[in-house]
């Protein structure tokens, strides 16, 4: 996993940035619905409430995701990851969809987190 570079690297920041802005989730965890979206055909793999956690601040910027709370125990095994971070993983904030997708060249899924 390389590190972002340019206007991909400035968006993904600023959509973390306006997620955590808008929502005003400076509180502990809440909840949200993530589809998890494969990148080969398209369909959707996973679609379930589960509980998140966003830190933006000048030092560190990321989104983890509490997969075991969910009941999703083996959530490495699906490539899926509890921390992403937006200096590394595409995030792009559809406000129009109340969205916020996350890529990983780590992994062949797409997550989309409707809040």
């Amino acid at each position: 996993m390389g590190k972002l570079k340019g206007k991909t690297l400035s968006d993904s920041l600023n959509s973390l940035k306006s997620f955590h802005e808008i929502h005003d989730f400076e509180c502990t965890e809440f909840d949200v619905g993530i589809k998890v979206i494969s990148k080969l055909n398209n369909k959707i793999i996973l679609d379930k409430h589960v509980p998140v956690h966003v830190v933006f601040s000048k030092e560190k910027q990321y989104i983890n995701i509490i997969w075991q709370e969910a009941g999703i125990k083996n959530y490495r095994s699906k490539q899926l990851f509890e921390r992403y971070n937006p200096n590394f993983n595409e995030m792009i904030l559809d406000e129009n969809s109340d969205s916020l997708e996350i890529k990983s060249d780590d992994s062949d899924k797409i997550l989309i987190i409707n809040y």
